[in-house]
């Protein structure tokens, strides 16, 4: 049973730790200067900070070995399971910078680190006051005696998520009363709902140290334990809820992006090589294979492309049909004209442009942005 709680314990930070080297390593390029990218992205940061908690906290190994071996080094006891709870706390930064970036605002770095030095500082000093750095625990809530400077580390790691979870809530609220309806609005209230049930999560836990410190023994401070797991399941819920509504419609339209290049992007190179006149950029990269297709379909922007240049080169190559008919090493017509001498499209070459068309659309009039001269120029999400 303690091998599986050890597993487990290790395979969460794991998990997390290693998503957020996959997202700083595919958003390093690409992405247009302003947009918050890699380390400063806030959902990376969350991912990092979170991962890092758990890292503190992996049952047996950090208590019975990792903590005895620094108290020995440093003297204090418990520094991982402070470790922990900063790590947490510093998560107030990116639970912030999520919800301001939702709504078109960004924490600059300055005020990152700022706040960062403030809830460290703030928890390295009431955590020296308290008898948890003299006293080794694993459980460091029940424990202690909530005394004046146990109350001032527990408010020290409390409050910088409280406020975090009620600015960011009021800037949702604010953002959903303008969206109202529509998908990114169910979005927008899960996320509002899972902040409220955070910050009511946190001023239960206030509310239980204040029972604790006076010695009231109510319902609320008997059953504390089941009450604070279900407000963050509920939480939880909330999240993945608006995970959910977002990875369905941001998948569903990356999908039709992925099936609109797969199904073109040898025509239209051969169409670019062809008529390299009627071309912005020479030097693309971009070639129609399973994995740089899905790449490219992060966004809108590369089926703008194809739908922009591709009309443009076919009418060029149908009005010099009669005397150039391009064709790939096996034969096939790569771009453009029938044989039949014609300045107009054939009805076969209309069907594939209005295909290019109607699929693209799909694509960049949900916020995709302008057209791109590169389909590797990509705005990551």
């Amino acid at each position: 049973m303690v091998g599986v709680k050890i597993v487990i314990g290790a395979l969460i930070p794991t998990v997390l730790l290693v998503l957020v080297v996959h997202r700083i390593r595919v958003n390093r390029q690409g992405v247009p200067r302003g947009v918050p990218t890699g380390i400063t992205n806030p959902l990376t940061q969350l991912l990092l900070f979170l991962g890092l908690a758990k890292l503190c906290r992996v049952p047996v190994i950090t208590d019975d070995i990792i903590n005895r071996v620094l108290r020995d080094a440093t003297g204090l006891a418990n520094v991982m399971s402070l470790g922990g709870m900063t790590f947490g706390a510093l998560a107030a930064i990116p639970i912030l910078g999520v919800s301001s970036y939702i709504t078109g605002r960004n924490l600059t770095p300055r005020t990152q680190l700022g706040i960062a030095f403030m809830i460290v500082t703030a928890m390295i000093a009431t955590f020296l006051r308290t008898p948890m750095a003299n006293t080794p625990t694993s459980y460091m809530s029940n424990d202690f005696p909530v005394t004046g400077p146990v109350m001032a580390y527990w408010l020290a790691y409390l409050t910088p998520l409280a406020s975090a979870l009620v600015i960011g809530c009021a800037y949702i609220i604010r953002e959903l009363m303008w969206v109202r309806s529509g998908p990114f609005a169910r979005a927008l209230a899960a996320i509002a709902l899972c902040e409220l049930l955070g910050l009511v999560y946190c001023a239960f836990k206030v509310y239980n140290l204040y029972l604790q410190r006076v010695g009231i023994d109510n319902f609320w401070h008997q059953n504390a334990a089941p009450v604070s797991i279900a407000l963050g399941l509920m939480a939880l819920i909330a999240a993945g809820a608006s995970a959910g509504i977002y990875a369905t419609h941001i998948l569903r339209d990356r999908f039709r992006r992925y099936r609109l290049l797969r199904d073109f992007g040898h025509r239209w190179l051969a169409a670019r090589a062809a008529n390299p006149a009627v071309v912005l950029d020479k030097s693309d990269p971009f070639l129609p294979t399973r994995r740089m297709c899905w790449t490219a379909s992060r966004s809108g922007a590369t089926a703008y492309r194809c739908k922009s240049n591709w009309p443009t080169i076919c009418a060029k190559s149908e009005a010099q049909a009669p005397q150039t008919a391009p064709r790939s090493p096996d034969g096939r017509i790569t771009m453009g004209a029938e044989d039949a001498p014609t300045a107009h499209p054939a009805p076969a070459r209309t069907a594939q442009l209005s295909a290019v068309r109607s699929a693209s659309d799909q694509g960049c009039q949900r916020g995709s942005g302008p057209p791109v001269s590169s389909p590797t120029m990509l705005v990551q999400v």
